[in-house]
């Protein structure tokens, strides 16, 4: 899956989850979760020659994250874990043992080579990576709409605390 897609269905099911159990999340932090594998692996790998997915989409990293946001200090970590689990899902890891697994299966990471002409290859033959970008971007811009995040007020909120607030006349 591509940013949109990683991105929005992070968003969501987040949200989802806020409106289900009322808790307070940073969906600063769930954002970056959603994305920082990628922003992690994607130059790692086209520097080392290596596949776009290394050690940032392993378990291990996730829980490393996860185990960081039991510290109390670190506790708005796990909205990062969060991020990086959908991640996980939305990238179909479970079909690269050997990446998901890391280091259990072995040291080594598939070698590869990126390039732009690839993803683009990509985005416009694989049917799940497109849906997941119409999904993801529809989601992002709904969200965007709902919550008046379009507004400087609403938007200096947002990333002043992370929270997606109704939007009220204080927005207009």
């Amino acid at each position: 899956m591509f940013a949109l897609g990683e991105l929005g269905i992070g968003l969501g099911l987040a949200w989802l989850v806020s409106r289900r159990n009322r808790s307070a999340v940073d969906f600063r932090l769930v954002l970056l979760g959603s994305i920082l594998p990628d922003l992690i692996d994607k130059p790692l790998g086209a520097v080392l020659h290596l596949d776009a997915r290394l050690w940032a989409h392993s378990l291990v990293f996730l829980a490393g994250i996860l185990l960081l946001s039991l510290l109390p200090a670190l506790r708005g970590l796990r909205w990062v874990g969060f991020g990086d689990a959908v991640h996980l899902l939305v990238d179909l890891i479970w079909q690269q043992p050997q990446v998901m697994l890391w280091p259990f299966l072995g040291l080594a990471f598939p070698p590869g080579e990126q390039s732009f002409g690839g993803y683009l290859q990509v985005l416009l033959t694989d049917p799940y990576v497109q849906f997941g970008e119409i999904v993801g971007g529809a989601i992002l811009i709904a969200t965007a709409w709902h919550y008046r995040l379009y507004t400087g007020t609403a938007l200096k909120r947002f990333l002043k605390d992370g929270r997606l607030v109704e939007p009220t006349a204080a927005y207009e």
